[in-house]
């Protein structure tokens, strides 16, 4: 009976100290998101997760099922096991934290004879700031400078960006002016050329007409003459007077016949 005895005050003050008596502080980032473990010896069935002594205002969150969520706040609960040993965790956490969520926080089981809670305390630092440069602004222009300014943007012309964007590059137009050359060049070339050809052509075409008229005249001569002859062997009379030239002509021909 004594035994029995001791053992239910030991089980008593055993569940009076359940959780962590220690002060646990967690720190976390504004605008990050932060999870507290609570071990435990004996688990429950109603979780609980509250702000200050866990009041009707201040419980967060409270469930009887593994995992719960209500807006920002969570709870995850982990079933411990005797072999091999391993403590009943409940997880909590808070998302996107404020300022406003630094403070002491509860979390446990609520069970009728004996509830056990952890106390643990979290503190938001500021977020970290990105190095960006530092602008200073200067004191505003007066009336006058500004005036200056814009007079001076007023009377540059509106066409010299559009004439440095359109000017060809000075190689390329060098190109351009040698192409243009050599062009010129091989059409005067060819002019000079077809000219020549065609002198050519009308002088060989005269000499080869006035060769043809010469030999035309030279048969009809001959022919003449032969008949001259002919008149001459067979008639009385005395022969017929002829031209110069024919008579020319008709002498050389009788000196070629009587060459051959």
């Amino acid at each position: 009976m004594n035994v029995w005895l001791v053992a239910l005050v030991c089980f008593f003050f055993h569940t009076q100290r359940d959780g962590n008596s220690e002060s646990v502080v967690r720190t976390g980032t504004e605008g990050g998101d932060i999870t507290v473990s609570c071990p435990f010896y004996l688990s429950g069935k109603r979780k609980i997760f509250c702000k200050g002594e866990c009041g009707k205002g201040d419980t967060l969150l409270q469930t009887t099922a593994d995992t719960a969520q209500k807006g920002r706040y969570s709870i995850r609960f982990k079933e411990g096991t005797a072999f091999p040993y391993s403590n009943t965790v409940l997880y909590v956490g808070i998302t996107k934290l404020t300022k406003s969520d630094a403070g002491r926080y509860k979390c446990g089981f609520g069970r009728v004879f004996s509830p056990s809670y952890m106390e643990f305390e979290i503190r938001v630092e500021d977020a970290p700031t990105s190095s960006k440069p530092k602008v200073t602004l200067g004191p505003f222009p007066t009336s006058a400078s500004t005036l200056t300014i814009t007079q001076s943007l007023s009377s540059v012309p509106s066409s010299a960006s559009p004439e440095r964007t359109t000017q060809p590059p000075q190689g390329q137009t060098a190109s351009d002016g040698v192409v243009l050359y050599v062009r010129l060049t091989l059409v005067v070339m060819f002019l000079v050329l077809s000219a020549s050809v065609l002198i050519f052509c009308r002088k060989r075409a005269r000499k080869h007409r006035e060769t043809a008229d010469e030999a035309e005249y030279v048969t009809e001569a001959d022919r003449e003459c032969e008949e001259v002859r002919e008149e001459d062997r067979g008639s009385r009379y005395p022969p017929v007077e002829m031209s110069g030239l024919s008579t020319f002509h008709c002498r050389h021909f009788s000196e070629d016949s009587k060459q051959h």
